[in-house]
């Protein structure tokens, strides 16, 4: 069989068009069409005005095409992008031939990232102004940040690694003395490779003893070197440092129809959040679902009082949340109205509003007991005057907490450091590193356990207390210090509340799984964007705007066809 008919003749002239060359239906076409009719001036775009004076500037429409074209087909890069302005055909037939460098593209994004979710937003607009989006579901996914997990630091991180460089310096400096005593002795180093090595070690000391300053005077969690927003968070794979990226997915059209890019590791009190920008623009009840993980009563509240129902996947075993608000007297309430300070008054007032009949039910207003708390009372004064007074302290079997630097000393020589406050305010202290060398830890760590490291609870007026380990039958009382100031007595108060159930939808939840796991699979691996490629909240705010335009674009395709499209992204 001969081959098939031999190729054009790569030499010869031909009267074709750049047109021509571009399929009737690609997608260049419909972005093309998009950004042609957008106003990108009133939209706050750079350069939309061009100056007559100096080099000519190149249009930002342009700019806006290729990257929308880029991450529609998984180009991320500006020198990627800046290769494709000359070798793909429908790039040069959407900037006409025009060949903007890498820096001239990448400056585009820089200078407009605030922008690009304004543009993202008008286009949901169009294609869905006359489709009915059903409810949306919340999810999260986690994208990693453009920051090593070398580069990231826990205060307990620190505290391991400044002990460890504390050893190594020690040794080094016995090492340099014995050199100096035994000139002629042959080692493994030699003096000035001690003394090198010495000072290597004394500057990483003092640069992490200055992140650990920061962090106790700025009360951080984390400190992140390259990308400061950027925190180590858990996934599939382990622990990295990332984003947690909220989406809002259409259950008709599948679209992102919002998203908000979070530093948080976990999903609790993320609906209102991600769903604040779809409320804004409408005055409809929205219906909003979520998995077990956004199970928060709080964020439930603020939900139902702008006008979201959370349907969050229940417990096993329940049927129904119980949630409670505070009471607040109102004569005139309309439970008609669907707009959200009308919500708020009657949910506030114990009434329930027409939109959430079937929904929320046995509203009642109860009187309950409620402890009085006053955050602004000063920090009770430290039992010891030093800290190597309250470290002498703990090793005759106490944990020992110093409230100026919020932090507890263990028998064992450890410090640990807080790890979360319960919801009853007692703050929780751990140090899971330090547990695992510890001398103490086959007694202080018991195997009936959940964790395999010891976790310390401090009220705010408590300072110390005994280890249950350690035997205590010796120790005499009167060397034993008491507090300075008596505990501050409990007050208590009468205050009124409503109380309500809410029955999530359960046909609506059972669809959340197929609904908001695939957008974020598409993402990942046909599109390859597991992770940002910009620092900040703001830019990786900006840059997730670009990856949901080309999924929704590659969505659009399939949903509407290329005429219904056309017409759809024109306005």
């Amino acid at each position: 069989m001969p081959y098939i008919p031999k190729p054009i003749d790569r030499y010869q002239v031909t009267m074709d068009s750049l047109d021509t060359m571009v399929p009737w239906d690609s997608i260049a076409r419909v972005i093309d069409c998009f950004v042609d009719h957008l106003e990108l001036k009133e939209m706050g775009f750079t350069k939309t005005d061009p100056s007559f004076e100096g080099r000519p500037c190149f249009d930002p429409a342009s700019l806006l095409k290729l990257y929308f074209y880029g991450y529609r087909n998984s180009i991320r890069s500006s020198r990627k992008l800046a290769k494709a302005c000359e070798t793909n055909i429908e790039v040069i037939w959407m900037l006409g031939g025009l060949k903007p460098d890498f820096r001239t593209i990448s400056d585009f994004r820089k200078e407009n990232i605030s922008n690009l979710k304004k543009v993202f937003k008008e286009f949901v607009r169009r294609v869905t102004v006359d489709v009915d989006t059903g409810f949306v579901s919340i999810d999260g996914s986690k994208f990693r940040a453009v920051n090593s997990k070398d580069r990231n630091f826990t205060i307990m991180k620190l505290d391991d690694r400044i002990k460890w460089l504390d050893d190594h310096t020690q040794e080094y400096l016995r090492l340099i003395e014995e050199a100096d005593k035994e000139e002629d002795s042959e080692g493994t180093l030699t003096k000035e490779e001690l003394e090198a090595k010495l000072k290597e070690a004394q500057e990483r000391l003092e640069k992490y003893r200055g992140y650990r300053e920061i962090m106790e005077k700025d009360n951080l969690t984390q400190l992140s070197l390259t990308d400061a927003d950027a925190r180590l968070m858990k996934n599939k794979n382990g622990m990295d440092v990332s984003y947690n990226v909220q989406t809002a997915v259409s259950s008709e059209t599948h679209l992102i129809m919002d998203y908000e890019v979070t530093n948080q590791a976990t999903d609790h009190g993320m609906i209102a959040p991600t769903t604040e920008g779809l409320k804004r623009d409408s005055d409809k009840i929205l219906d909003a679902v979520a998995d077990k993980g956004y199970d928060k009563a709080e964020d439930m509240i603020v939900c139902l009082e702008n006008g979201v129902i959370p349907h969050v996947i229940l417990p096993d075993g329940k049927d129904e949340y119980e949630l409670e608000t505070d009471y607040q007297e109102a004569d005139d309430i309309h439970p008609e109205s669907t707009n959200s300070e009308e919500l708020k008054k009657c949910l506030h007032a114990g009434v329930i509003p027409k939109a959430y009949e079937g929904i929320l039910k046995d509203i009642e207003v109860v009187e309950v007991r409620r402890m009085i708390r006053n955050e602004n009372n000063p920090k009770p004064e430290n039992l010891y005057g030093s800290e190597e007074e309250m470290k002498a302290r703990a090793k005759e079997g106490y944990f020992v907490r110093d409230p100026e630097r919020d932090l507890v000393y263990c028998p064992g020589g450890n410090t640990l450091r807080k790890k979360s406050i319960k919801k009853n305010g007692v703050t929780r202290y751990a140090n899971k590193h330090a547990c695992f060398l510890c001398p103490y830890r086959g007694q202080c760590v018991t195997d009936r356990g959940i964790t395999k490291w010891k976790e310390v609870d401090f009220s705010k007026d408590k300072l110390e207390r005994p280890a249950k380990w350690y035997s205590h039958d010796n120790d005499d009382d009167s060397n034993r210090m008491d507090p300075p100031t008596p505990l501050r007595k409990r007050q208590f108060e009468r205050v009124k509340v409503v109380r309500f159930k809410l029955k999530p939808d359960r046909k609506k939840m059972n669809q959340r799984m197929c609904l908001s796991e695939h957008p974020f699979g598409t993402l990942k691996q046909a599109m390859g964007a597991t992770f940002f490629l910009l620092k900040g909240k703001l830019k990786t705010n900006g840059e997730f705007a670009l990856l949901s335009m080309g999924y929704n674009l590659a969505r659009v395709e399939n949903l509407f066809g290329f005429g219904r499209l056309m017409q759809k992204v024109r306005g």
